[in-house]
């Protein structure tokens, strides 16, 4: 038994050691395998997924990232709107969220950098991009909805 443990305590250190963090470059790769690339500019990147532009933003000595999509100017929203953003964001946008900022609505995935799974991030990049097309009908960013929908 105490075998057992060991090996399987050896197993998953031997694991770790060999896990790589992510870094802008690795990112921008795995991105771009997915997505085109539009422009690049030091710390930011834009990519157009299935006409969504998305914006990577990060800052590596904070080891943040950032995936974004412009999705409405936010003038054009109705008060009625936000709560169902909230409530999308509660059960229905998963890990990328509706959110506000510099006036317009946006599609948000955050996350620690160096942290970060090559898979993580192309499914966030996919989840960016199916909260903008989804605005207005379904809110969802995958076909998984995570609890109770209020509006069912």
């Amino acid at each position: 038994m105490l075998k057992a443990k060991l090996i399987t305590a050896l197993l998953f250190f031997t694991a770790l050691s060999y896990s790589q963090e992510m870094d802008l470059k690795a990112l921008k790769l795995a991105l771009a395998q997915r997505a085109i690339v539009v422009e690049e500019n030091n710390n930011m990147v834009e990519y157009d997924l299935d006409g969504v532009h998305i914006y990577l933003v990060t800052d590596e000595s904070a080891n943040r990232m950032r995936l974004m999509a412009g999705v409405i100017e936010q003038a054009k929203l109705k008060e009625e709107d936000l709560v169902v953003l909230m409530e999308a964001n509660f059960d229905r946008a998963l890990d990328a969220k509706y959110a506000l900022s510099n006036n317009v609505l946006w599609s948000v995935f955050a996350h620690p950098l160096r942290e970060l799974e090559k898979e993580q991030a192309i499914d966030a990049l996919y989840q960016v991009k199916n909260l903008v097309k989804n605005y207005g009908g379904t809110y969802t960013s995958t076909d998984f909805v995570f609890g109770g929908n209020d509006n069912e």
